[in-house]
């Protein structure tokens, strides 16, 4: 998009920009030098027009949960029609339904019945529409497909099954979105497919913590005042939390000698080795690794005064 229709593109939007919270970030392409005054301003005229009639269109669809199905429908068919302002108001809106509308389909799940009926067809891995033709029982099958169309898909934990969104649905339009959004779209996409514990234990190695939190943090750095900022934040120090001291199933330092986990003192040396960096996450790392080499990595009285002062639980 050329740079003055980007700005236009703002100020036309300045009042849903507002209401969706999103972040703008002047990230337009230059106008070419080669083109013809008249000619790029008629392209971007008509390009303009096109997309705010795309993006008003869009906005009846996400004004209601029970209109998801469409929603997804149409912004997967029309997305690359409006600009990186309007995509990233669109799919903010469109994550916004999908958490308003979560409680409700929580509750169609939570059913003694329907739970007692998603043991014998549930699959780790499978999509909704997949479930929903594994069963032969009609009422659960329009509720998996139902709620598959509406942009869910199935987890489980501590033996119960619940929607989550499918934020791995969601890259598909990283290419139209703001940078902000898009890598939180990929943080989110990695929980989604992924989720990093359950049964309050970890399920992902120490090294995908590290990772993860490193990813969380630079995207804190690099858009410190984005829309989602709180909620990448809010995963952040979760993974400091599992980083730190890990789960009750997954202990940082065993329960019975306290010595450090021997994959854990693998994983956060190799990481430290290849990074070296201003990270506030990994300079606290570090300080606790050398604590902990001067004592055999052995959790003790230095070590808990450490954790209490440099990343006290909360």
């Amino acid at each position: 998009m050329k740079k003055h229709s980007i700005l236009t593109a703002a100020l036309a939007l300045t009042l849903g920009l507002q209401g969706a919270g999103v972040t703008v970030h002047a990230e337009g392409t230059a106008s070419d030098a080669s083109a013809g005054a008249g000619k790029t301003l008629t392209t971007v005229t008509g390009t303009s027009n096109h997309a705010q009639a795309v993006y008003k269109a869009a906005l009846p669809f996400l004004a209601d949960s029970a209109r998801l199905p469409q929603a997804i429908q149409y912004l997967n068919s029309n997305i690359y029609a409006v600009s990186p302002y309007q995509a990233t108001v669109l799919i903010l809106k469109l994550e916004n339904l999908h958490k308003a509308a979560l409680p409700v389909w929580e509750s169609r799940f939570s059913g003694s019945s329907v739970q007692r009926k998603l043991t014998s067809v549930y699959k780790a891995g499978d999509s909704m529409a997949k479930l929903a033709e594994s069963t032969e029982d009609a009422a659960l099958s329009t509720l998996l497909k139902s709620a598959g169309e509406s942009g869910y898909k199935l987890e489980t934990a501590e033996g119960s099954f619940f929607p989550v969104i499918d934020y791995a649905a969601y890259r598909k339009y990283k290419v139209y979105v703001m940078s902000d959004i898009r890598d939180y779209i990929t943080i989110m996409a990695t929980e989604s497919e992924l989720p990093s514990s359950k049964d309050n234990g970890l399920v992902i190695g120490w090294s995908e913590v590290a990772a993860r939190a490193l990813n969380q943090e630079q995207f804190a750095q690099h858009y410190p005042k984005s829309n989602r900022i709180t909620a990448v934040k809010t995963l952040y120090s979760m993974y400091v939390t599992d980083t730190f001291y890990g789960q009750n199933n997954t202990p940082l330092f065993h329960y019975d000698n306290l010595e450090m986990d021997l994959e854990a003192q693998k994983a956060y040396t190799s990481i430290l080795a290849k990074n070296n960096d201003s990270s506030p996450y990994l300079q606290k790392l570090d300080g606790l690794m050398k604590l902990l080499k001067e004592n055999g990595y052995k959790q003790d009285a230095s070590v808990e005064k450490y954790l209490k002062d440099e990343v006290p639980l909360t």
